[in-house]
């Protein structure tokens, strides 16, 4: 029925959680941001990366140290997006160091099942 691979849908997946995360980063980073929208934006990233990691789950080959680099490096941005949603710390250049860490990490996934 599919024609994609595990791999390929979990880079797929992968792409689209950096996507959303780079997507609330910038509603945040912003002067006035909408509050409702970046909550939503953080909560879709969380969906697709819920859904990738029952993926990773299901298929033993998903499961390598680049993937597991990938998914720490989202938790910790997505704990630091979520004070920031808060307010509990606006350290937004932090943030976005955790972004870049994540988009590394996604292109080594990448690198590591050979996709690019």
């Amino acid at each position: 029925m599919f024609s994609k691979t595990p791999i390929e849908l979990l880079v797929k997946d992968f792409s689209n959680i950096y996507n959303k995360c780079q997507s609330a980063y910038d509603l945040v980073s912003s002067r006035r941001f909408n509050e409702s929208l970046a909550i939503l934006t953080t909560a879709e990233a969380y969906a697709i990366a819920e859904k990738a990691y029952v993926r990773c789950d299901t298929f033993p080959e998903l499961q390598t140290k680049e993937v597991e680099e990938f998914v720490n490096a989202f938790d910790v941005f997505y704990f630091e997006l979520k004070q920031v949603l808060f307010h509990t710390n606006d350290d937004l250049d932090s943030l976005k160091n955790r972004l870049k860490y994540m988009s590394q990490t996604y292109e080594t996934v990448n690198a590591s099942f050979n996709l690019l």
